[in-house]
């Protein structure tokens, strides 16, 4: 890193307009030509660093914020500070650290000298296996670019036969059109001089009344020239318009493609089922939960975790029982932004493509902030629920959707003038809704709590779709609804989970899971694993084939209570949110 332009003025009150050319570290100051020369007289010993070279380790000691002397770290951003950065008076300018866990330098330099020894040791056995490892690797992704390449030849095979003998029927058909509409219609270029009828009449008419007015003036040999061009474009006008009107009259004369309903819905069903891709046993042997152990073990809620999400910016966002929503660092997983503005539990969070990041609680309030690298901002407080607040998510058209106890769906739009969010209209229901989730481009589908029913609703319509009932065995569904895929809903319950198609608003099986008591968070991974948490604190892992779930492994005890919440992350990882405040990243 180089220093600021703003640090690279002379220390020296009387020379503080004139660029320093030398830093010393002992001093801790900056010399202009004039001072080091003096500087160096007195203190030959001092060690000096050229301000135009690449600034080593030293120039850490000058925040460049506040351009005073580092004396504190913090742990959470794993960087220096200065005193103003952990101040009190927190804005813009100040306290950025206030939040942090920050210790002195002399009480972090034994911690990070021995993260330092590990460091060197871990890169001392991989200097040694290196090369050999990225050898490996090579010949691994070679083996799978090869796999690849064969199963997409051998598909593109298959079906380049098809496409040909496809093209060549089309061609046919295409072909016979041509043909016979060539009998009922006089030129291809009918309608493109159609079109240009209009301007070539007035500009006919203006030269014509141009060679009328002008016929005194010119001699009779002009006359006849110009009144014979006058000629050949009125035979060009006359030849379009009849062309139009014989166009205009065979217009009742039409040709028809028949073709069988049945037989193209077969065929396309027959197409469909051409293939199926899969992954071999050993995909599913590396993301079997049984036998993973957590890589972070985070305790940052004082109370039970109720939701996490995913951040635009690749965080991880929860929220809690204790009024918390905690954002935490990329790679150390440590709390980067506390945010307490709620006055009760956290229910939901939901990352909007706007950038915002929403937040649902059971103080009747939805809150939309913004977030920076380290900091936060309320931009809207919605209070439109009268109870507590189970969820809330964004739609396709980016209206936001809140479910409620108060027995009310609520659908708000965005005001385009100052970006604010407002009521839109509000469903009543028969009892709780405890989640929503969209299931098509114009759908939504809600749970009612006590009535044990799920309902769908389509939003660009504004009227019920269909509706389900008696689906969980303890006549009530309070679990979040998650999509299996585009065409399957799974409804979680008491040791079991409901499949739904929502197309047909059908209830197509219903998954036994033995002694897992209530299923609650889940979340998608490839879009083909699927991991359940559940009251018993195990984890389980599923894979998905269409309407169906296939058992593959469970992480018995994963977490020491309830486990309320999963999210996927990145890179082939996720996390689950406990009610022992324990949020565990896999």
């Amino acid at each position: 890193m180089y220093m600021d332009d703003q640090l690279k003025k002379c220390s020296s009150k009387k020379h503080s307009d004139i660029d320093a050319i030398s830093y010393c570290n002992n001093c801790k100051k900056y010399f202009c030509g004039k001072c080091l020369t003096f500087h160096f007289d007195l203190f030959e010993n001092h060690k000096l660093t050229d301000i135009d070279k690449t600034i080593d380790e030293s120039f850490f000691d000058i925040c460049a914020n506040h351009k005073i002397h580092f004396e504190f770290f913090c742990k959470n951003h794993n960087q220096l500070c200065c005193s103003s950065c952990i101040c009190k008076i927190k804005n813009e300018l100040y306290g950025q650290h206030t939040d942090c866990d920050v210790y002195p330098l002399n009480e972090i330099k034994e911690e990070k000298r021995i993260q330092l020894e590990k460091n060197i040791n871990i890169l001392e056995d991989l200097s040694k296996n290196i090369d050999n490892l990225i050898k490996k690797f090579k010949i691994s992704i070679d083996k799978i670019n090869a796999n690849k390449d064969e199963i997409k030849m051998r598909i593109q095979g298959i079906f380049s036969i098809i496409k040909k003998m496809l093209n060549e029927k089309e061609e046919k058909l295409l072909n016979e059109v041509d043909k016979k509409y060539d009998k009922i219609l006089i030129k291809d270029d009918v309608l493109e001089n159609a079109e240009k009828l209009p301007k070539k009449v007035k500009l006919t008419l203006q030269m014509g009344n141009s060679i009328k007015q002008d016929l005194k003036i010119n001699n009779i040999n002009s006359f006849i020239n110009d009144c014979s061009l006058i000629d050949n474009k009125m035979k060009e006008i006359n030849n379009i318009r009849d062309d139009i009107k014989k166009s205009y009259l065979n217009k009742k004369r039409k040709i028809k493609y028949n073709f069988d309903v049945n037989q193209i819905a077969n065929f396309i069903l027959k197409i469909d089922s051409l293939g199926k891709i899969e992954m071999d046993e050993d995909f599913y042997d590396n993301y079997k939960i049984e036998t993973k152990n957590p890589i972070f073990t985070l305790k940052a809620h004082t109370d039970s975790i109720l939701c996490l999400t995913l951040l635009e910016d690749g965080r991880l966002a929860s929220g809690a029982q204790d009024y918390l929503i905690i954002i935490y660092n990329r790679q150390t997983f440590q709390p980067e932004i506390k945010i307490n503005e709620h006055k009760g539990e956290i229910c939901c969070l939901c990352q909007l493509s706007s950038g915002l990041l929403a937040s649902c609680s059971d103080d009747k309030t939805i809150k939309l902030f913004s977030i920076k690298e380290n900091e936060y901002k309320i931009i809207q407080c919605l209070n439109y629920h009268k109870k507590k607040i189970y969820k809330i998510i964004e739609l396709t058209n980016n209206k936001l959707v809140s479910c409620s106890s108060d027995s009310s769906v609520i659908f708000y739009s965005k005001n385009n003038a100052n970006s604010q969010y407002t009521l839109d209209y509000r469903i009543k229901t028969n009892s709780s809704c405890s989640s929503v989730i969209q299931t098509k481009n114009n759908e939504i589908c809600f749970s009612e709590c006590n009535e044990n029913k799920i309902s769908f609703f389509d939003f660009s319509e504004k009227k019920p779709k269909g509706f389900l009932s008696n689906i969980d065995k303890r006549n009530h569904i309070d679990e979040w609804l998650f999509m299996l895929n585009e065409l399957y809903l799974g409804v979680p319950g008491k040791n079991q989970i409901s499949i739904i198609n929502v197309d047909q608003y059908k209830l197509i099986r219903i998954i036994e899971i033995n002694d897992s008591n209530w299923i609650f968070g889940s979340c998608v991974i490839n879009n083909n694993i699927l991991f359940t948490g559940d009251r018993n604190k195990d984890i389980i892992q599923w894979k998905i084939e269409g309407d169906n779930l296939i058992f593959i492994s469970k992480k018995e005890n994963a977490h020491d209570d309830d486990i309320n919440t999963l999210v996927y992350l990145e890179n082939e990882h996720f996390a689950s949110g406990s009610n022992g405040g324990i949020i565990k990243i896999w």
